[in-house]
């Protein structure tokens, strides 16, 4: 999925995307009435998509929290955020079909995808536990 369709999908759901300058993070993302997310001026087109994925991903699985939530609460909001972007932007489906053009390491795969090398991996490593993707890659 391209930056543009990432908002062209948020509009689509009500989300307003806007960006900021700020400080201690690269995004954020709160409700009121609606879902906001707020990414930081000058990221990267690569660093853009992600983070608007996941912060995405917090507003479809409705998983936002407070500062002072508990640790459990904060790392499944997180989890299920990641979960949605590795779903959006490299789903399990396209990587088996990649591989079975050749193309197999996970660098290959970030390249393929427009996605960093660590995005790749993480996603990798998430479908392998999950059991939706076999370990067919290369590293």
């Amino acid at each position: 999925m391209s930056n543009e369709a990432l908002f062209d999908f948020a509009a689509s759901r009500g989300h307003e995307v806007v960006y900021r300058n700020l400080a201690e993070t690269k995004a954020i993302t709160y409700e009121d009435d609606h879902f906001h997310i707020a990414l930081a001026k000058g990221l990267s087109r690569t660093e853009e998509k992600e983070i608007a994925a996941h912060e995405l991903g917090h507003c479809e699985y409705g998983g936002t929290y407070c500062r002072s939530a508990k640790y459990s609460v904060k790392t499944k909001a997180e989890y299920r955020a990641s979960k949605w972007a590795y779903y959006q932007l490299v789903s399990p489906d396209e990587i088996t079909e990649c591989v079975s053009r050749g193309i197999v390491t996970p660098w290959e795969l970030a390249e393929h995808f427009d996605v960093s090398d660590e995005f790749m991996c993480r996603a990798l490593g998430y479908y392998q536990i999950v059991g939706v993707v076999e370990n067919q890659y290369r590293a």
